[in-house]
C-alpha cells in the first residue's frame, strides 16, 4: 500500500512540475484515478490528499479536484516579493529563536572587513524564522560584527518587520542582501524541525552578505525556505521578441 501510494503521487506530482497539468486544470476523478493507475481509492485518495497538504492541489465537494500550485515569488532580494510587476514586503512575522556570541574566523574576519583589534574577537549569531499563516516558512542565519551585533541584540524578538528592514531603521541606512547565490538542499532533521516539512523534500538554500548603503558589510546571511510556500522568480535579460 505505502509503495503504492507514493508510486501514484509521484507520478501526480511530475504531470504538474513538467507542466501537463497546469494551473487551474481539472484533474481526473477518484474513480478515473483508480483506473488509470490500476489501484485502489484508498490508494488514490491518500495521493489526493498528499498534493494538498503540500500546495499541489485544491479539492472542493462536487467540484473537484483542481491544480493550485500557488507558491510566493521571491527573488534575491528577499524579504521582497514580486507580485506582478510590483514588490511588496512579505506578510506574517519574525521570530528570533537564537542569539549567541561566536569566535570570528579569519575567513569572515576578511570577508566583513573586522578590524585588528585584538577586542573584535566575536561575531553575533542570530537565528530567525518567518511565520506566515502560522506556518515557518524562512530560517535565516544572520552573522553579524560585534559593532553591529551589540545592538541588533537589544531589539524585540518578535517583529513584524524583516531582520533587514529593523537593521535600517536601527541604523539609518538601507540594509541590502547582496552577492546571493542560490542552491537546492536535502535539509537536515533540525531545519526540517525548526520548518515543520519533511526531510524527504528538498528545500532551496540562500546565502549572501548584509550591506549598508555606503558599502560597509555588517555580517552574512544564509536562508532556508520551505520548498512547499516558495518559489523563485528568475529573470531573462536577453531581447528575445516573443510572437513576432
Amino acid at each position: 500500500m505505502a509503495l503504492k501510494f507514493k508510486t501514484v503521487f509521484s507520478q501526480l506530482q511530475m504531470k504538474i512540475i513538467f507542466g501537463e497539468w497546469p494551473e487551474g486544470y481539472r484533474i481526473p476523478t477518484e474513480m478515473e484515478l483508480c483506473e488509470q493507475y490500476g489501484v485502489s481509492r484508498v490508494t488514490i485518495r491518500r495521493a489526493l490528499d498528499g498534493l494538498v497538504r503540500q500546495g499541489y492541489i485544491s479539492r472542493t465537494r462536487g467540484r473537484g479536484s483542481f491544480v493550485l500550485f500557488k507558491r510566493k515569488v521571491v527573488g534575491l532580494g528577499y524579504p521582497q516579493v514580486k507580485i506582478e510587476g510590483k514588490e511588496t514586503e512579505n506578510d506574517g512575522y519574525y521570530k528570533i529563536i537564537l542569539k549567541e556570541k561566536l569566535e570570528v574566523s579569519h575567513a569572515d574576519r576578511e570577508k566583513m572587513h573586522v578590524s585588528d583589534d585584538p577586542t573584535e574577537t566575536e561575531l553575533w549569531h542570530f537565528k530567525s524564522l518567518h511565520i506566515v499563516d502560522g506556518k515557518p516558512s524562512v530560517l535565516s542565519d544572520y552573522y553579524v560584527t560585534s559593532r553591529f551585533g551589540q545592538e541588533i541584540s537589544l531589539l524585540d524578538d518578535e517583529s513584524e518587520r524583516s531582520f533587514f528592514d529593523l537593521v535600517s531603521l536601527h541604523i539609518g541606512q538601507k540594509c541590502h542582501f547582496v552577492q546571493g547565490k542560490v542552491a537546492a538542499i536535502n535539509p537536515n532533521e533540525e531545519i526540517c524541525k525548526q520548518l515543520d516539512i519533511d526531510c524527504n523534500s528538498a528545500s532551496l538554500w540562500c546565502r549572501g552578505l548584509c550591506v549598508l548603503d555606503d558599502g560597509t558589510v555588517i555580517g552574512r546571511c544564509t536562508k532556508v525556505f520551505n520548498g512547499l510556500m516558495y518559489e523563485f522568480a528568475v529573470e531573462d535579460r536577453s531581447d528575445v521578441s516573443i510572437g513576432g
